[in-house]
């Protein structure tokens, strides 16, 4: 298990499954984002990441220039360096309704760009574990 974290992002990488794990809190700086979103991309990369749970019940907002920025630029890289057939689970509290708008979007981004991919909401990060984990 290897792990990053700054004051923004937690990052959690179990090898043996080939699982990424992110937590974002608060309202990251758009320096700090960007950072972040590379680094994963680089441990997803390296670790050849095939299930993603992106855990956002602490993130207070997506600011729109970064959500442009990832959409526009990291989005596309992606598709080109990562797997094909990744799960992605989005865990929210149902109170954040921009975390959720923000997701959406870059979900309905990413799906446009890898029909490949799979991902699902939900509220507990037990559950998004456990379906990420189902066999293929």
């Amino acid at each position: 298990m290897k792990s990053y974290q700054n004051e923004h992002l937690t990052i959690v990488v179990e090898c043996g499954v080939h699982l990424l794990q992110q937590q974002w809190v608060n309202i990251p700086s758009g320096e700090s984002f960007r950072q972040g979103s590379q680094l994963t991309l680089s441990l997803a990369r390296h670790h050849q990441i095939k299930r993603w749970l992106i855990d956002l019940r602490q993130l207070r907002i997506f600011n729109p220039t970064d959500i442009q920025w990832f959409i526009q630029h990291w989005l596309p890289k992606a598709v080109v360096l990562l797997q094909h057939n990744v799960r992605i689970a989005v865990v929210l509290n149902d109170a954040n309704q921009f975390g959720k708008l923000g997701a959406d979007l870059i979900l309905r981004a990413s799906t446009t760009l890898n029909d490949t991919l799979t991902s699902r909401y939900f509220t507990d990060t037990e559950e998004a574990r456990l379906w990420l984990m189902l066999p293929y």
